[in-house]
């Protein structure tokens, strides 16, 4: 039996190595060893949540949705800032027509010779009776 050990070791020993190591001989990483952890409150006060290389690595996405947020809900603030201050620019024009209009008809009520008589027969002043005149000069054409 002893040959038939040393023909199965010499045949073992003349194998060619495989390129692949085997499973005995992979190292083993660390963070493979180690359990994952689950997710405690205590860990986020202590500040172990926010160090983590995921969290870093997750840094740069999280401040560009922060960035565009912030101008998101600013720019919503503007616009609903301009709309209100449009409503009452239109309700001022609006109102300034209707004085406008007002105004009008009150300078063509004013003008009217009635109302320009009547106020004029006050002071002694009467409207003419007779039609005005038109003067023509037979020298020019």
């Amino acid at each position: 039996m002893e040959e038939n050990e040393k023909i199965e070791f010499e045949i073992e020993g003349t194998q060619e190595p495989t390129t692949e190591p085997s499973v005995e001989e992979t190292p083993v990483k660390p963070e493979a060893k180690a359990k994952k952890r689950r997710f405690r409150v205590a860990d986020f006060f202590a500040g172990r949540v926010l160090a983590s290389n995921k969290v870093v690595k997750q840094l740069p996405l999280a401040l560009m949705v922060l960035v565009y947020s912030y101008l998101l809900i600013s720019n919503r603030y503007k616009i609903e800032d301009l709309t209100i201050e449009n409503k009452q620019l239109q309700h001022e024009i609006d109102e300034l027509r209707v004085r406008q209009i007002q105004n009008r008809c009150d300078y063509m009520n004013a003008t009217m010779l009635t109302e320009v008589s009547e106020k004029l027969s006050d002071k002694g002043i009467k409207a003419g009776t007779t039609p005005s005149l038109k003067i023509t000069i037979k020298g020019k054409k």
